[in-house]
């Protein structure tokens, strides 16, 4: 939704509201969101700017924004440094069809009587502003799925740091690193919707008269999103479902509703909409909710959405904010995340420092049969030894220590006792170390999947497994309560049921081309409702490979299968995994029946066999229903 006529619309009301506003305050919000208090005409503007790949924005919001005091990024220092106090002096989007916004900002250095301790000057920079110098630097805001980015460039063209660094390993195609030229995303090769004529709309619609005729729009035309192409078909056709075939012979008509749709780009008089279900089917975190929940919002009214509630917030940004709450949302989920984030890692500390402890022990044990051979040889040498003797030397080379107040048969003895002891302690040695290793397995999936978590429901779902966890039998020891995770004296119910037992919403429910089915979980006992209770023996069952991440379940619709779909669902098992930034992933997948839990290990943890494994790129959903594969 947030598409270049998005963009546009927020760049005029950013030039209508803080154009030459002072940066006064640069907050960290999130690991990937900032926010910049502006001051302008007489008033304070908040702008929020979001890299997340979930909801990579920016925008105006309207409640003061409250940062994270507590994690600073070399960024967030950055920022610190060249644009909190400086003047707003320019904001565009560039080129204009693109989801790239610039805003340059403007600063007068000035001596500092005492610099804050968190702003101390890069030691690495080569190039630093002096006293009494002007210089400009811009800030590029990439909205562009889970490449979105926000990238500080230095007047020189070269970039001073980003939100997200992408070394060569990640793309081969465009780095953005510390000092690396600042090179604009590769242009789409597409025709230009605004000035595209009747004739070549033509040979548009001609080329698959079947197909729908949103995707084609969507895949011939430049920065067109799937829901302004839809918005096209139903202005043109009367209709969103419309084919190509149902516009042959009547171009002018689609050409007027672009024309229609493209026309703020010139006049500037943008209509912000937004639209909700109706009333009481369910607020954006599962209750009921008066207003409904936002599902949609447009910088201009969406004609073929009409049966929903259409409200006017105002102006762009309200309506965006509206819709993602960004005040609320953006600062509490991101607050109670760390704060989550931080109670876990300490659990994990203490796991591993319960690995290590156990590994010292299992050390200690390999000497117990030392001891065993150093009391036997003293048994066998017995008649040779001396009173007072301090060592003993055998035929084979084996040197035994011995304590010169004691008897040939005390020494034997005590090192068999010792003998005794390891070998007791050494009984249970490989449980325990298996279990703290599972635990450590299990804290490093959680951790996972609340950096992946945005939604409300799934925090908190995760944060109620973290503390059944903690409650387990084997206190500390990374074992989970019985029951595999669920709240007590529940079960998991199958697709289509209510709440899961485990909290929260239910698994991830897809709906692929063809008919095929993808189930995908967010928390670990949403992964093992996935694995165990919807997936079936002969369903495929995903999983990056070798990183804590989601599951993922593909259930073909028949014996037919689509080697299109198989790709996608590996792209989303990467996509929701802790290698969702990288630039190729390998995910696992194996049958159903060859997935097996692991016994004493928290939800979600499993082994599984026969597996094939596949390289592919992350995508998110957006990224795959534009391509046709998620309907």
């Amino acid at each position: 939704m947030f598409d270049a006529l998005t963009l546009a619309a927020v760049v005029d009301e950013l030039n209508d509201r803080v154009l030459d506003g002072r940066v006064q305050r640069v907050l960290l919000l999130a690991p990937l969101t900032f926010g910049l208090e502006l001051y302008a005409e007489g008033a304070r503007h908040q702008l929020l700017l979001s890299a997340d790949a979930r909801d990579a924005r920016v925008h105006l919001v309207g409640g003061r924004l409250t940062g994270d005091a507590a994690r600073v990024t070399p960024l967030l220092l950055l920022l610190r440094k060249y644009v909190r106090g400086a003047r707003l002096v320019r904001v565009y989007q560039d080129p204009p069809l693109e989801r790239v916004l610039f805003l340059r900002f403007a600063k007068f250095f000035v001596a500092e009587t005492e610099p804050e301790p968190d702003e101390a000057a890069d030691p690495d920079a080569d190039d630093e502003p002096v006293e009494g110098e002007l210089r400009e630097t811009t800030l590029a805001v990439e909205i562009m799925g889970r490449h979105s980015n926000l990238i500080l460039i230095g007047e020189d063209g070269r970039i001073l740091d980003s939100a997200k660094r992408v070394p060569a390993r990640l793309s081969r195609v465009r780095q953005i690193l510390p000092r690396g030229a600042y090179e604009p995303a590769p242009p789409q090769e597409k025709a230009d919707p605004r000035a595209v004529g009747p004739r070549e709309l033509g040979a548009i619609l001609a080329a698959e008269p079947a197909a729908p005729l949103h995707r084609s729009l969507v895949g011939a035309l430049r920065g067109l999103s799937p829901q302004v192409a839809r918005e096209a078909a139903f202005r043109a056709a009367g209709t969103a479902r419309a084919t190509c075939g149902d516009l042959v012979g009547r171009e002018d008509a689609l050409r007027r509703a672009l024309d229609e749709l493209y026309a703020p780009l010139r006049t500037g008089a943008w209509t912000p909409a937004l639209y909700l279900k109706p009333a009481g089917e369910g607020g954006a975190e599962g209750g009921p909710d008066a207003a409904g929940e936002p599902v949609a919002f447009s910088p201009f009214p969406l004609f073929h959405l009409r049966e929903l509630t259409e409200e006017r917030p105002g102006g762009i940004s309200a309506t965006i904010e509206r819709f993602f709450g960004a005040t609320r949302r953006v600062q509490a989920h991101a607050q109670r995340k760390e704060a989550l984030a931080a109670q876990i890692r300490q659990d994990r500390e203490r796991v591993a420092g319960r690995e290590r402890a156990l590994e010292g022990e299992a050390r200690r044990a390999e000497e117990a049969e030392r001891w065993r051979r150093w009391g036997e040889a003293i048994y066998a040498y017995a008649w040779a030894l001396e009173p007072g003797q301090r060592e003993l030397t055998t035929e084979d080379g084996l040197t035994v220590p011995l304590d010169p107040d004691r008897s040939p048969s005390e020494n034997a003895q005590a090192y068999f006792e010792r003998y005794r002891k390891a070998q007791s302690a050494a009984a249970n040695l490989p449980d325990l170390l298996e279990e703290a290793r599972n635990g450590l397995r299990y804290l490093d999936q959680l951790l996972t999947l609340l950096d992946l978590a945005e939604r409300y429901e799934e925090i908190a779902a995760l944060d109620r497994e973290w503390q059944e966890w903690r409650r387990g039998p084997a206190e500390g020891g990374g074992r989970r309560a019985e029951g595999g995770g669920q709240a007590a004296g529940g079960k998991g119910r199958k697709a289509g049921g209510g709440q899961w037992a485990g909290g929260g919403a239910r698994p991830q429910h897809l709906r692929a081309r063809g008919g095929h089915q993808i189930f995908i979980g967010h928390t670990g006992t949403q992964n093992e409702a996935v694995t165990f209770e919807i997936g079936r023996s002969e369903d495929l069952w995903l999983h990056s490979r070798g990183v804590p991440g989601a599951h993922v379940i593909l259930r073909w619709a028949g014996d037919r299968e689509d080697d299109a779909v198989l790709q996608a669902a590996a792209e989303l098992a990467a996509h929701y995994s802790a290698n969702r930034q990288a630039g190729r992933v390998e995910v696992d997948y194996a049958r159903r029946r060859d997935v097996r839990k692991i016994k004493g290990a928290g939800p979600g943890m499993v082994t599984y066999r026969n597996e094939r494994t596949v390289r592919v790129v992350p995508r998110a959903e957006a990224d795959l229903r534009k391509l046709g594969l998620l309907v």
